[in-house]
């Protein structure tokens, strides 16, 4: 039996591993005061795919739910460099 998880599913999921990750590490290890439009930039993220994936159908490439993930790693991993310097 196996489960079949939709596009918006898979991405939403990565979106909630990096928040939960952005401010644990945020917090515990470089101990950093994240402003809130950094804090929810996967969000932010997240909700830039829900909008734009009706219009990206013609583009391949940001229609991809690996893309846009890909996209929200990125963003958090920038973050928590910005803040570590």
């Amino acid at each position: 039996m196996s489960i079949k998880l939709s596009n918006e599913v898979k991405v939403s999921l990565v979106t909630a591993v990096c928040i939960l990750a952005l401010t644990a590490i945020s917090k515990n290890i470089i101990h950093a005061q994240i402003d809130f439009i950094s804090q929810f930039a996967p969000v932010w993220m997240f909700v830039t795919y829900i909008i734009t994936r009706e219009k990206a159908k013609v583009s391949k490439i940001c229609d991809s739910p690996l893309f846009w993930s890909t996209a929200i790693v990125l963003v958090t991993l920038a973050i928590l460099i910005v803040y570590a310097i």
